[in-house]
């Protein structure tokens, strides 16, 4: 019988030299909360350490899971994968590099305590905060990506859908990711538009947030499978 209230999946891709630091930082804020919880790393196909360095830290730290498969499928292939093996009540993804700080979460679990069944960080609303921002081409190519999303997907009223910090309630969470199909980046508005059409309580809440410089977007193979994706998401949910 599930008797976890919290898991937390981190996407991991060539993370050898921050995953490290990214559990101890979640274990930390974890050993301040009286409730039990769990940690899955998902080694989305690294060529480096990635997953040799979680399954070092399995004895020491407090049920903590690393998964792995071969082949690099993409951070919402991950995503899926660790979340359909979570086993809390409250199933929550953060990106690795810790670009919110544990500790926000709390905003989160109260509003899944308050009735929602989604709960999605966000850098835009008025009350976040973004301590170290993107470079300036970075900002750029996040502000066009925004307006072509947005002429192509209806997402509103969320206001950022790319920030990798989101909770879900164990129910929604089974039934969004067993039906999304996109691998790639793109799986968060797929995510939220699946939740959406399954009439799930949605709510973002404001974190604290700082850029990551070691990211692992090409800009332009990326960019070009980030539109592929848009593009069949919208043909998807037509149906």
């Amino acid at each position: 019988m599930n008797n976890y209230h919290l898991s937390i999946v981190i996407p991991a891709y060539n993370e050898e030299i921050k995953i490290e630091r990214d559990l101890s930082l979640a274990y930390a804020y974890l050993a301040t909360q009286p409730f039990k919880s769990e940690v899955i790393v998902v080694d989305d196909g690294s060529s480096d350490e990635t997953y040799e360095i979680v399954k070092s830290l399995e004895p020491y730290y407090k049920d903590l899971r690393g998964i792995r498969y071969d082949i690099n499928r993409g951070k919402g292939y991950a995503v899926k994968i660790g979340v359909l093996q979570a086993r809390g009540d409250h199933i929550l993804f953060a990106d690795a590099g810790a670009c919110v700080p544990y500790i926000e979460m709390k905003k989160g679990l109260c509003l899944l305590q308050n009735g929602y069944d989604v709960a999605l960080g966000s850098r835009a609303l008025a009350e976040s905060q973004v301590l170290k921002k993107q470079p300036l081409y970075r900002q750029f190519g996040s502000r066009a990506f925004g307006l072509v999303m947005r002429s192509i997907i209806e997402v509103n009223p969320i206001q950022d859908t790319q920030c990798g910090f989101k909770i879900f309630k164990r129910e929604a969470a089974n039934a969004i990711f067993n039906r999304n199909k996109i691998d790639g980046f793109m799986f968060d508005i797929e995510i939220i538009l699946i939740a959406k059409k399954l009439g799930y309580r949605i709510k973002e809440f404001p974190v604290t947030w700082k850029n990551d410089p070691d990211t692992r977007f090409n800009p332009i193979r990326g960019s070009i499978r980030n539109l592929k994706e848009l593009w069949k998401i919208k043909f998807v949910n037509r149906k």
